[in-house]
Formats: structure tokens, C-alpha cells, sequence
């Protein structure tokens, strides 16, 4: 631009433009020279490979090249460095990254990456590791990753496992790596109050199975474990049918009077009873959203949670749609409502915000679905067939949009549930062909496999939960899917006869909730809630509650999720 000066002489203004693509074009370029060995002044050897680095590139990016340089050490003088203990991947790793800002992490390098990033103080990359630690944590590598921490430069990282562990010790009682915990280890757990087990009878579990696995040389610490067992919160079912009669117990004197003390305990008055050490921190909150009324059949958006551990009911903030038939799930402490019917099948989807206490929309799925088959995995959800339908569909999240997935080998009829065990995805339901198959789909390998069939002919309306390494079919005429052997086994049916109901999983027993004695219209609703005993196999009524929850969902609400009331 040009201007006029006082003396009426032309002059060019001053301008300052910046060039957005000059930091990326300049690490492309130094990391092209590095590649070709062009004004390299250092190396590194580690695992009988040298790289040919630039110092003034690694003083940049690492405190510990930066004092390395800036004095007076060998390395410098030598110009190069020789690494003993260090993996050559994970050191290319980190040089790749301060040639480019990117670095790519994965199950098998994490460790090493991060080992490597603290050992060249690059706080980046060791925050980046630590949160895909903590997205990738998981019952199958929670104690390995915390073995693996349990050393000084890794605090953060074992506090973080160690927690997890805490807060997901239902789902370790019968883990191999929770077995071969030495005395210590498992001590620290038990006697935590912050252990969340859903019931005492759980960390009574956890201590009987780690006993017995090597029996001869742990019975000895079994007193000293069972005095971190709350024992009054126990159920009382389950202390008469496990606790009581265990045999280990009887035959320990110092158990012995742990159980007489117990009795004692418990035939007491209650106002007379003496203080024990408190309950641990357990809450169940159920979330049931949606659905139809029972007499009128219409769809409604009223949301209540359930609070098992109180017996109580609290009305809920109502959710944007009307929904029926949909699907509720929970992912990192975040409820998401899915799909649905309304007059039409539901291609919308909402989540609740607990900042501001209110459900709001997010993007729609690219299908519309109803009583279709939803389950979380690595971060994602999945959404999976419905009537007349084979696709599948992943959301993510973090940047609110979905993604196609390879399509299940089965048109479903009608209805169709999905559950997560372990690394892969399981998916139940009627095909066109009227053949009730469980398929799977292992999100690593992209593909499905068929599973044996049903036997007979089940219910097209059920729900599934997952527990262990089992799939339960929750219907009129009930069964079990081991994963393990692919074989299906009966088991007994619910006492009550509804219709339209959610299940689900709290600490290790299924609960049915809501339903109706019709499926359109003039029924009653169920107020019953039942639960059924996995280890005993038995199903009890154990609740009341008034709430008309037909056709709707259900979900567990996690412990860190924060309810806009308290109980």
C-alpha cells in the first residue's frame, strides 16, 4: 500500500504477514535433512542402529539434550551417544516426533514410548501416554500396567492404575493377575475404603478365591484378611449360603470367632447393635429413560433414577425427544440416549450434560433404529442392527459423528441386543431366517463370526447382559452363552411374567426392572423388581418401586457421575 508523505512524496506503508505453513515446511525440511544425513552433528546409538541427528533440533525439544550440550560432557565432545537400556523403537519413536510433533502410540510401544519420554524429559509425550493409558485401561492390563509403574518416575501413572483397580474390583474377583497378587498386594486392596465393590460379598469373594489358589501356602493369611471384611454388609442370603458353611472358616479358629461375632451381630436389635467400621463407598444408581404408559401406550421422555442400595425413586431431568424402544448406555461417565420410536423409527441421539443438568442433542446416526443392539468399545459406541436391518455404526464421541462399520452376517427380524466382553462385541437376535444366532466382532480384526445358534425357539424380545466370560438371555425361557466352550446352557426363568422390561448388571447379579403385563395398551405395570443370583443361580423379588417403565431403557450410572440431586 502506498501514501502520501508531509512533503508529498509517495511512501510504501510497512506490512507484517506471516507465513502459516513456514513451522511445518521447516520441520519437513530439517527432518528430509536428517533422513539424508545433510548437517547432522550428532548420533545415537541404541540396539545396534544409529540415527544422525541435528543437536540444536534436540536441544529444543528435550531438557535432557539441552543440559547435555550446554555443558561440558563427553557426549557432546564425542558428538555422539550410546543408549544400554533403551528399545531402539521407542528412541526412534521420540526422534521421529521432535522432527515432526507427531508420535503414534499403541498397546504394544506405550510403555517403552513412555519410558523413553521421561527418560529425555519430554513432558509432552509422557502426558500424551498417560492419557492413553488412562482411555485404555481396562480388567485385562490394569495390573500389569500398575506392576509396570511401581517404580518412582511412574507415580502418576500407578496412582492412576491403582484406582482403577479400586473403582473396578467387581469385575477383578476372578482375574488371574488379581490371584497372583502376593499377601501384601491383595491386603492393600481389601482393607481400601475406597474399594467399590457393589456388595461386601464381593470382597469376600475376591479373598476366598486368592486363598485357594495356592491353598497350602495362603491359608495362613486368611484371618488377617478376613478382618479388612465388613462383614455386616454382607447379604444376608449370602452369608447363609457361602459364608457359614465355608469349611476354611470353620476349621481357623481366629475365622471361627470373626463368624460367632457376626451371629452375634446380627440377632441383635438394631438400636442396640455396636458401631462397625463403616460401609464402603458403594452406589447403584439406575437410570430408566423414556418409553410408553402401560394403560394408554403412548411415548413419553420422563426420566427416574433408581437408587438400589435405598430402595428409592427420584424423578429425573426429562430427556429433548420422546422416545420408546431406544437404547441407553454410559461411556466415561457420560449418559447417551439412542434412537427409537416415535410414530417412525429414530435416527436422533441426545446426551445428558451434567454441568448444566440437561439432556441436548448430538448427531444422528446415519440409520434409524429401534430395539437395536448398543455397546461401548475402546472409547466408542456402537450401534447395531434393528428390525430389518444388518448395519452397524460407531460413534465417536469426542468429535460428535459417526462412522460405518462392516455390516453383521444377520438381517434381523425384530429385536437384537449387544454386549462387551473382553476385546470383543457380541451381538443376539432373530434373522429373517428365523434362526436366533449370537455373532461376534472383534473391532481389531473388522470382521464377524457366528456363534452356535439358540436352541429351540426363544422369545423375540429379551435383553442381554454380560458377565464374566458368560451372555445371559433374559426372557421368558432364560439361558446362558459360555464364550468360553460357544455351548448354551438353560437356566431359570424370571417369577414374574412382563413384557418390555430392561436388565441389568449390578456387581454380579442381573436385575429386571419395569415392564408390563401387555405389550399394547390396558396393562398394568410392574412394580416388582427382580434380581438373579449368578453364583447361586437363583432369582429373588427383592424390590417395590413405584415407576412405570415399560418399553423404555435402563442404564447404570457410574460412580463419578454426578446426579443434579442427592438422595
Amino acid at each position: 500500500m502506498i501514501a502520501e508523505s508531509a512533503d508529498g512524496v509517495e511512501q510504501f506503508v510497512e506490512e507484517t504477514r506471516k507465513n502459516s505453513d513456514y513451522g511445518d515446511a521447516f520441520l519437513h525440511n530439517l527432518n528430509k535433512m536428517r533422513i539424508d544425513q545433510e548437517n547432522c552433528d550428532f548420533s545415537v546409538e541404541v540396539g545396534g542402529e544409529t540415527m544422525y541427528v541435528h543437536k540444536v533440533a534436540l536441544a529444543v525439544a528435550s531438557p535432557y539434550f539441552a543440559g547435555m550440550f550446554r555443558n561440558n560432557t563427553k557426549e557432546k565432545a564425542m558428538g555422539s551417544m550410546k543408549l544400554e537400556n533403551s528399545d531402539a523403537t521407542a528412541v526412534k519413536a521420540i526422534i521421529d516426533y521432535i522432527y515432526s510433533g507427531q508420535i503414534t502410540l499403541t498397546e504394544e510401544n506405550v510403555q517403552l514410548v513412555y519410558s523413553a519420554s521421561d527418560y529425555f524429559q519430554i513432558e509432552w509425550i509422557k502426558k500424551k501416554c498417560m492419557e492413553f493409558f488412562e482411555r485404555n485401561l481396562s480388567p485385562a492390563n490394569c495390573f500389569q500396567v500398575r506392576k509396570y509403574a511401581d517404580q518412582p518416575p511412574f507415580k502418576e501413572l500407578y496412582e492412576r492404575s491403582h484406582n482403577y483397580i479400586l473403582k473396578h474390583f467387581d469385575k477383578l474377583i476372578y482375574k488371574e493377575d488379581l490371584l497372583r497378587l502376593s499377601f501384601e498386594e491383595i491386603e492393600e486392596l481389601i482393607k481400601d475404603d475406597r474399594l467399590a465393590v457393589g456388595f461386601e460379598d464381593n470382597a469376600y469373594k475376591a479373598i476366598m478365591n486368592w486363598v485357594k489358589y495356592d491353598l497350602e501356602e495362603r491359608r495362613r493369611h486368611l484371618a488377617e484378611l478376613m478382618s479388612h471384611i465388613r462383614l455386616p454388609s454382607i447379604r444376608n442370603e449370602f452369608l447363609r449360603d457361602h459364608v457359614v458353611t465355608e469349611t476354611l472358616l470353620k476349621d481357623d479358629r481366629q475365622c471361627n470367632e470373626f463368624l460367632f461375632q457376626l451371629l452375634h451381630y446380627q440377632l441383635t436389635p438394631v438400636s442396640k447393635r455396636p458401631f462397625f467400621r463403616k460401609r464402603r463407598d458403594s452406589k447403584f444408581h439406575v437410570l430408566l429413560a423414556g418409553g410408553v404408559d402401560v394403560d394408554t401406550w403412548g411415548t413419553h421422555r420422563i426420566c427416574n433414577v433408581y437408587d438400589v442400595i435405598n430402595s428409592k425413586v427420584r424423578h429425573f431431568p426429562e430427556m429433548v425427544r420422546l422416545r420408546s424402544a431406544h437404547s441407553l448406555i454410559s461411556l466415561n461417565d457420560v449418559v447417551f440416549s439412542v434412537g427409537g420410536y416415535c410414530g417412525k423409527s429414530m435416527e436422533t441421539a441426545e446426551l445428558f450434560d451434567q454441568v448444566n443438568n440437561e439432556w441436548i442433542n448430538i448427531a444422528p446416526m446415519n440409520y434409524a433404529r429401534y430395539f437395536f443392539g448398543i455397546c461401548a468399545h475402546s472409547n466408542l459406541i456402537y450401534a447395531i442392527g434393528g428390525p430389518n436391518l444388518s448395519s452397524v455404526e460407531s460413534y465417536n464421541a469426542f468429535i460428535d459423528r459417526w462412522y460405518a462399520c462392516p455390516d453383521t452376517p444377520v438381517v434381523y427380524e425384530w429385536w437384537c441386543r449387544a454386549c462387551t466382553v473382553e476385546n470383543s462385541i457380541y451381538n443376539l437376535g432373530r434373522g429373517v431366517d428365523g434362526i436366533t444366532s449370537c455373532i461376534r466382532f472383534d473391532p481389531r480384526e473388522g470382521r464377524w463370526f457366528k456363534l452356535n445358534e439358540m436352541p429351540g425357539c426363544p422369545q423375540k424380545e429379551f435383553e442381554l447382559v454380560a458377565y464374566d466370560r458368560s451372555l445371559f438371555f433374559i426372557s421368558r425361557d432364560c439361558a446362558q452363552l459360555d464364550i468360553r466352550t460357544n455351548k448354551w446352557n438353560s437356566m431359570p426363568s424370571m417369577l414374574s411374567q412382563r413384557l418390555r422390561y430392561s436388565a441389568t448388571i449390578i456387581a454380579d447379579d442381573i436385575y429386571v426392572i419395569g415392564g408390563g403385563s401387555k405389550t399394547y395398551g390396558g396393562g398394568e405395570p410392574i412394580m416388582s423388581v427382580e434380581r438373579y443370583n449368578i453364583n447361586n443361580s437363583e432369582w429373588t423379588i427383592v424390590d417395590s418401586i413405584q415407576i412405570d417403565s415399560c418399553n423404555g431403557a435402563a442404564v447404570l450410572l457410574s460412580d463419578d457421575f454426578n446426579l443434579p440431586f442427592s438422595f
